[in-house]
């Protein structure tokens, strides 16, 4: 099917477009939205966050500089779950994860300096969801994760591919590449510790954070499960008479 195909009288690519953009939307929503209800965040890179937050903000600058309505205007929208997610994970934030956005950011800032912004966005597929990756691999609990961001993710890099199929970018044959074997891995890697009892599903989280009591259990490398919140015994202490 070629882009001047048309379905409904819409141009395929055109059509493309706005429903990868909605789903591109819908995917940021899942994980701020756990992370808001249950206040878990074991797993979840505070470094994607922050860099997706600066992704959005320099595609938001160069599709109002190259007057593409679709790129800034969808853009500006990802900035409100990116935020809301960025803010949530301030408390888990490492040193590290702080030098990766500043190196990302002065990234971006050059590009813009020297004209090659459309470049350097081109690897923002890349900063922003493969910090979460290696979290994913390193770390054993990935209880934080919301799993329904990553399949949403594998739409979203299914349509970004079709659209780029339809008018020939391989950039976005290239976000549809790399945003597939990122959810794969991360998706795989979930079930990989659930299986192995290192992972969790939570209970309670449909409330608010104000309204739930998460129990949660933690693997600790070197002990037995815990569960969090729960009252631990106390330890045995001999009597004056032995």
């Amino acid at each position: 099917m070629t882009a001047d195909a048309a379905v409904l009288g819409i141009p395929v690519a055109d059509a493309l477009s706005v429903v990868a953009s909605a789903v591109f939307l819908v995917r940021l929503l899942p994980q701020p939205l756990r992370l808001w209800r249950s206040g878990v965040a074991e797993g979840v890179s505070p470094m994607s966050a922050y860099n997706a937050v600066l992704s959005a903000v320099a595609w938001t600058l160069y599709g109002l500089a190259q007057g593409l309505f679709v790129v800034w205007f969808v853009s500006l929208l990802a900035l409100v779950p990116g935020v809301w997610q960025a803010v949530l994970l301030l408390r888990r934030t490492t040193p590290t994860d702080a030098a990766g956005a500043v190196v990302w950011g002065g990234v971006v800032v050059a590009g813009a300096a020297t004209g090659t912004l459309g470049p350097v966005l081109a690897l923002s597929v890349l900063v922003t969801s493969g910090p979460q990756v290696w979290e994913s691999l390193r770390d054993r609990d990935l209880s934080g994760i919301a799993p329904t961001t990553w399949w949403i993710s594998l739409a979203d890099a299914a349509l970004w591919g079709a659209y780029g199929l339809a008018i020939d970018d391989a950039a976005l044959l290239g976000y549809w590449a790399v945003l597939t074997a990122c959810a794969l891995v991360v998706l795989a890697r979930i079930a990989w510790t659930r299986r192995r009892g290192w992972t969790h599903h939570l209970h309670g989280s449909g409330g608010t954070a104000g309204q739930d009591r998460v129990h949660r259990d933690r693997v600790h490398a070197d002990g037995p499960r815990r569960t969090v919140g729960a009252v631990q015994p106390a330890p045995h202490e001999p009597s004056e008479a032995s």
